[in-house]
């Protein structure tokens, strides 16, 4: 193992510690698994059909690998604080992606769909 990737695990674990709140994964059937996340944001930025550019803001949640047995998919949500965010995979991109070069964790793309925000 390298250093940084060795700096890398330890920002992750000091990251969970200190900066995860609680939350619950949901998958499409059901399922639900308490985890930890880190709240971030993503903004993606397109040209329509029409050659108009489109700004999309996505809440974003970071957690840990080995928080889920599979990797996220579209139609899962996440329930957090007081709000769901359903993954979504916007303008043709991915729903997550890692977090880091040593795929650590996953940033998952989401959005609001119920509750506050």
């Amino acid at each position: 193992m390298t250093m940084i990737e060795s700096g890398t695990r330890a920002l992750r674990a000091a990251e969970a510690a200190f900066l995860a709140s609680p939350a619950t994964y949901v998958r499409r059937d059901g399922r639900e698994t308490r985890i930890s996340v880190v709240p971030g944001r993503t903004v993606f930025r397109s040209v329509n059909d029409v050659g108009a550019w489109i700004r999309i803001e996505t809440r974003d949640f970071i957690l840990q690998k080995d928080a889920l047995d599979d990797p996220p998919e579209v139609g899962d949500s996440i329930l957090f604080l007081d709000g769901e965010y359903e993954v979504l995979a916007p303008g043709g991109e991915p729903p997550w992606r890692w977090s880091d070069p040593y795929k650590t964790a996953y940033r998952i793309h989401t959005k609001h769909t119920g509750g506050e925000e």
